[in-house]
């Protein structure tokens, strides 16, 4: 396949020389160009971080502007950020920041570090000095001396001590692996016990029922079966509908107000309201953004009633003319008050952000001799009418409200999936592992994903949409895979000088003549060739898994993981592999005992491969991975384009850090090294190399620059263990077949017990570890997690009224507990029939019959929901049970807690407010217009929002 593999051939026929030949120099060569040219490139991309990284903070530092209580790391400094990272930065603080997926992900890089350092050290203190002795050469396929003619393939009692070390530390390190793998294993589950156990959220309640059959879906009905198994009670229950033609409205409303918002940011910027350089974000808690201004009070002319804040001018501003008005100009003075100059008083206090390139200013309101001018914008088939711009696409969106309101009170098929909140965490832990019914596929139970990771549009879905969709995924990627093994193989084949020749004779020729390019072909290029495969196909399996019809994040993020470590490992590393020196690849193929022995000897010719793959995978890679390159290059894009204050809430928005794209590839090094562990210290070395420059590298994304928002409590571990179960089956299966390889038959033999050791373990994991791995015991559980029985139920009216007027001053509306009469009779005041609307909620609004509340408990089943009230963050506050379930202080609550803050599984679009357009920010409020006229409203956000 590559240079290697024919170097070692040519200089073998040079077996009659006296003199060893230095049948490597070739190769080695290749090896020190590769590192080279892997460590100027680490070097120029850590380099450019570091500068980019004190120019452009925002950027590099993104999650600093979302996040308070990060460690400080220096901003003006170059290279002082590294000591904090490497150094100060210990679990608790990940745990903290970054959240407990974050702390399993880099358990993983540790782990690795810890197997391969061990390993390594007998690497090269012993395994390569003894292979030296016997081979004179390091690693295995550097046997000078055989190749020399000192040694043959038929005289094996030559190697029989060589050979026996073999065998001796393919046991060893299967133990070393497996007493690593099960010591972090325990470290892992234990801290995840101890993280979850101590929370009380809304998401460690919730299971996800599925299979529910038909005489069940009904809120009341389904909450009556679950208490009668006698598991526990039942807090809340969310029947999923087919909410589609709300998932289309609410498409539909969201690109008008992103066309009225652009409209009214080109009408405000006739204020001098630069938004490119005067909006400045600062972050603060739970990542509520601000905009810090001052404004002195504007001088107003003593001729004109001039109104005397920004809210009426912007009242006045939005009653303009008509939109029927047809005018030849883009812009039309529209009243008397508009043509008016004003001039505002010049004091602005900037934000001065030094290490910014962007002005951090505030909203500049200053102004002086300005005309102000209504947009306008085409309408009808061939665009014959200019309108109004801002009338149109108000109307427009208020059409669309009436049409959401509307189909808010309307009736939506049940499908088979409910999200159950239990009254306490035990209870749901219990539920999500129980058998529920005798039927297979009927109300089967795991824990329900957090509220912001669910995919509501494919909860929506029908069981059959559903399915459908799963099933039409499932054989792309099959047929992509099996596609994928074609140019592979010949992309293999073709990168062989003998291959080449075959079929481009005129290139093999060429290739003979010209040592240099024939060493770049063959040597170099294959590990660029590999690397680009590898960053661009994972990206379509991720791609294809979005539109698998999951319904988290979290899950659609576990599955792009398999996926792509299926095609990396098959299509990548195996097909590759053996393809690379397969004579007659289907021949191979058909006759599967020769597996041992031609994996043994493709490995073993590509060592020097793998050696320069790892090392600029590593040393070239990793630091480029620093640069974020994607968001970098579409930010100078996206930042010109910027007009609304939307747009610019988002602008310094952290990247998504996605396990589906990162975890894949060290899987396979770690694998590969492992693989190579007794073949080649070249391979341990540079795999250890690369595994702690990876740790640095995402431990700071991970903490201060990218953001892991699927919410998966460690279940990635399961995975990591199996993959490494696997790579040291191969490992096994290819130290036989090199032994066989050099006649040692009953050394390959002796190392049949192996294999079957490994399932052993693979086996106890399965029983006794995963679930720790998905479940959280009963025993970690905190038992004060009992939930309003003990607090909230036990709170006298006054101290709730008093809550809601807590909650008001901090810009959440809060709804006082109800029952279905009176959400009935509120709704009889907007002329809806009572005997409709009661229909309604109790088939769609997780409210219970007064039938079911006459129980002497009753008031923990009062969780009606009224739609026409909903607090300021545009999420549920239907369960105000909720306000009160996790009662740990502030400061000791987790990072999955405080994202899960006043959350609940309500279906977003029926309680969702109707804001209108964003015209700026004040403080950390939003001013927007709702009506005609200016609101301040006060929006909690998450990280990547």
């Amino acid at each position: 396949m590559l240079s290697y593999s024919s170097n070692i051939d040519e200089t073998r026929s040079h077996k009659s020389d006296s003199k060893i030949p230095d049948i490597q120099r070739p190769a080695a060569r290749m090896i020190r160009t590769q590192l080279i040219i892997a460590v100027v490139l680490g070097l120029l991309n850590f380099t450019m971080f570091c500068f980019l990284r004190k120019k452009f903070p925002k950027l590099y530092c993104a999650r600093i502007l979302k996040r308070s209580g990060l460690p400080y790391i220096p901003k003006n400094s170059l290279f002082k950020w590294v000591k904090v990272v490497v150094h100060d930065i210990n679990e608790k603080q990940i745990l903290e920041h970054a959240g407990l997926d974050a702390f399993v992900f880099l358990n993983f890089f540790k782990m690795a570090i810890k197997i391969l350092a061990a390993c390594s050290f007998f690497g090269f203190f012993v395994i390569s000095p003894i292979r030296y002795h016997y081979t004179g050469g390091y690693d295995q396929g550097d046997d000078l001396k055989r190749s020399a003619g000192n040694g043959g393939a038929n005289s094996p009692e030559e190697y029989e001590g060589y050979l026996w070390m073999y065998v001796v530390f393919t046991y060893t390190f299967t133990i070393a692996i497996v007493w690593t793998l099960y010591r972090q294993t325990n470290h892992v589950l234990s801290v995840r016990q101890e993280y979850l156990g101590k929370q009380n959220s809304i998401t460690d309640r919730t299971i996800k029922l599925s299979g529910i059959p038909p005489d069940l879906r009904n809120e009341i009905k389904l909450a009556k079966h679950i208490e009668s198994l006698n598991i526990g009670k039942v807090f809340s229950v969310v029947i999923c509908r087919e909410w589609k033609p709300l998932n289309k409205l609410f498409d539909q409303r969201k690109k008008k107000l992103q066309q009225l918002e652009k409209q009214w940011s080109a009408y405000l910027t006739q204020l001098d309201i630069n938004l490119k350089k005067d909006f400045s974000f600062q972050g603060l808690d739970n990542g509520i953004f601000a905009l810090k201004k001052s404004i002195n009070e504007p001088y107003i002319d003593e001729a004109v009633d001039y109104p005397s804040t920004i809210e009426h001018i912007i009242n006045g501003l939005s009653n303009g003319a008509n939109y029927g008005n047809d005018e030849n100009d883009d812009f039309d003075e529209e009243s008397e008050l508009l043509n008016r100059r004003v001039t505002y008083s010049n004091s602005i206090h900037n934000i001065d952000d030094a290490n910014s390139t962007i002005s951090a200013g505030v909203i500049n309101l200053a102004q002086s001799q300005l005309e102000l001018k209504r947009p306008k914008i085409r309408i009808g088939w061939l665009r014959p009418k200019k309108v109004d711009a801002i009338n149109y696409l108000t109307d427009q969106l208020n059409s669309i409200d009436s049409q959401i309101r509307k189909s808010r009170l309307e009736y939506y098929s049940p499908t088979p999936t409910a999200f159950i909140t239990m009254e306490s965490v035990a209870s749901a832990q219990m539920m999500a592992q129980a058998v529920l019914d005798p039927h297979a596929n009927f109300l089967t139970t795991e824990l329900a994903p957090a509220p912001h990771d669910v995919l509501w549009g494919n909860v929506c879905l029908s069981r059959k949409e559903r399915l459908a969709k799963s099933y039409h995924i499932t054989i792309i990627i099959c047929i992509i895979s099996i596609a994928l093994i074609f140019p592979v193989t010949y992309l293999a084949a073709l990168l062989n000088t003998k291959t080449i020749s075959k079929f481009f004779p005129e290139l093999g020729e060429f290739l003979k003549n010209h040592k240099l390019v024939k060493n770049f072909v063959t040597g170099l290029l294959p590990t660029y060739i590999f690397t680009l495969l590898n960053v661009i196909i994972p990206f379509l399996f991720v791609l294809l898994s979005s539109k698998q019809g999951f319904v988290s994040h979290g899950e659609q993020e576990l599955s792009s993981v398999s996926k792509n470590f299926f095609y990396l490992f098959v299509n990548m590393f195996l097909v590759f592999t053996l393809a690379g020196t397969a004579s007659n690849y289907w021949s191979f193929l058909s006759d599967t005992t020769k597996i041992a022995k031609q994996l043994a000897t493709s490995l073993r010719d590509l060592s020097l491969f793998y050696v320069d793959l790892i090392i600029f995978q590593g040393l070239g890679m990793f630091p480029f991975k620093l640069l974020l390159f994607g968001a970098t290059f579409k930010f100078p894009f996206f930042y010109s384009s910027c007009t609304t204050p939307r747009e610019f809430k988002t602008l310094y928005n952290p990247p998504i850090f996605n396990f589906g794209l990162a975890l894949p590839q060290p899987l396979l090094i770690l694998i590969i090294t492992i693989i190579y562990s007794v073949m080649s210290t070249k391979i341990l070395i540079s795999g250890l190399v690369y595994f702690i420059i990876g740790y640095y590298v995402y431990k700071y994304q991970l903490m201060y620059s990218m953001v892991h928002p699927p919410h998966s409590t460690g279940k990635v571990w399961p995975m990591v263990f199996r993959r490494i179960i696997l790579g040291l089956l191969i490992f096994q299966l290819t130290m036989a077949g090199l032994l066989a390889l050099q006649n040692g038959f009953i050394l390959a033999i002796s190392l049949t017990p192996l294999p079957f050791i490994t399932f052993g373990f693979l086996y106890d994991f399965q029983k006794h570890f995963a679930p720790l791995s998905y479940f959280i015991a009963l025993r970690s559980i905190n038992q004060n997690d009992s939930l309003e029985s003990q607090s909230r139920y036990s709170e006298t009216p006054e101290t709730l009224a008093s809550e809601s007027s807590d909650n008001d001053k901090h810009g959440k509306a809060s709804i006082e507990p109800g029952t279905i009469q009176d959400v009935i009779s509120e709704n009889e005041d907007f002329g809806i029939a009572s005997s409709d609307l009661g229909h309604n909620i109790l088939e769609q609004n997780a409210s219970f019959s007064s039938e079911f509340l006459s129980s002497t408990d009753s008031n923990r089943f009062d969780f009606s929901r009224n739609q026409k009230k909903s607090n300021h963050f545009g999420k549920s506050n239907a369960y105000p049970h909720l306000k009160s379930v996790s009662r740990a202080p502030m400061g000791e609550k987790t990072l999955d807690e405080i994202r899960e803050k006043n959350s609940t599984y309500e279906y977003p679009y029926l309680i969702q407010c109707l804001d209108g357009p964003w015209i700026a920010f004040d403080g950390n409020e939003i001013v927007m217009l709702n009506d005609g006229i200016t609101t301040h409203k006060k929006i909690e956000f998450f990280e990547w929002e």
